[in-house]
């Protein structure tokens, strides 16, 4: 109970920094922010090639990450972007001692070490990733981690090999299964996409063969979260649930968000959102909470009802 609390406090001391000013910032780091700045603005437009660098989470646990997008963990401990951080909160105050977290496009395995951390030497924690390079500084990170198996895999409906399309540097976050996902994206002719050839893993087989009965299950997949969630189809009804998922709001019924929510909510789902706490509210209408609120985009928690 005391560590959870710690961890709590550096939370919202990570928090509290994220959220500051950029005259905060430079005050709380005086030599690092503005060399950081410098690199993000100046050099890496110019070499248009990351940094790896060493990071402390404010978990207290080391990462390795590429500069410049995880110049928000090397100052700040923590993911900075407002539903990072929710999300952040809702897994610090939902996961406990024995839990077990499944990470659905780990990338280099932030919240896979947080799974860790809050499940403990009796958790379980399935890191899943696609990505060969993401893969391999996910392996380092998570190496020492005895409560963490991790997975050089896509996740979806069905067993065999899928095409899954990399991008370099920060756009690693858009790594998807989906070819031409980006085709509109101006940024897309500018960028050397690479084609690689993974194996997939069925969410319901991993859950049987682990003996998982409960679990929070977190999904990122940029595209793929339809073929996640029908590989998960007997899960859904014989297991205890909590999904995490990614939602990009979009007036195109057939978008994989959608047909994802609509299959969550076939299976007896309800959506809900994280509030500034981690905390969740029930949301009726996903696409008009977002609008409400301003986003394009949130992390999503869906509890059977």
């Amino acid at each position: 109970m005391e560590e959870r609390t710690q961890i709590w406090k550096a939370l919202l001391k990570a928090e509290r920094k994220a959220r500051s000013s950029k005259i905060e910032r430079l005050k709380g780091a005086p030599l690092r922010y503005p060399v950081l700045m410098s690199y993000n603005k100046v050099l890496y437009p110019l070499l248009k090639r990351g940094i790896f660098v060493h990071a402390k989470t404010f978990f207290g646990i080391r990462i390795k990450t590429l500069l410049p997008a995880g110049t928000d963990i090397l100052l700040n401990g923590i993911k900075s972007h407002d539903s990072e951080i929710r999300l952040t909160k809702f897994l610090t105050r939902h996961l406990h001692e024995g839990d077990t977290f499944i990470d659905v496009g780990a990338h280099y395995g932030y919240y896979a070490l947080l799974g860790s951390v809050m499940t403990g030497r009796s958790g379980h924690v399935f890191a899943i990733e696609a990505s060969a390079h993401s893969f391999a500084i996910l392996k380092e990170n998570t190496d020492t981690h005895a409560n963490i198996l991790i997975y050089h895999n896509a996740a979806g409906e069905a067993p065999g090999e899928v095409v899954f399309y990399e991008y370099p540097g920060p756009l690693a976050e858009y790594n998807t299964i989906v070819k031409g996902a980006y085709d509109d994206k101006a940024w897309i002719k500018k960028v050397k996409q690479t084609i690689n050839r993974v194996q997939m893993v069925v969410l319901d087989d991993l859950i049987k063969s682990n003996q998982v009965r409960k679990a929070i299950i977190k999904i990122d997949v940029e595209g793929g979260e339809l073929s996640v969630i029908k590989g998960l189809a007997s899960s859904l009804q014989q297991s205890d649930l909590t999904i995490v998922m990614e939602y990009l709001i979009s007036e195109d019924l057939s978008s994989p968000h959608h047909l994802a929510v609509g299959l969550l909510v076939e299976h007896g789902y309800q959506a809900h959102a994280i509030d500034r706490e981690g905390n969740l509210v029930k949301v009726m209408v996903i696409d008009q909470y977002l609008r409400d609120a301003g986003l394009d985009s949130d992390n999503l928690v869906f509890l059977k009802s």
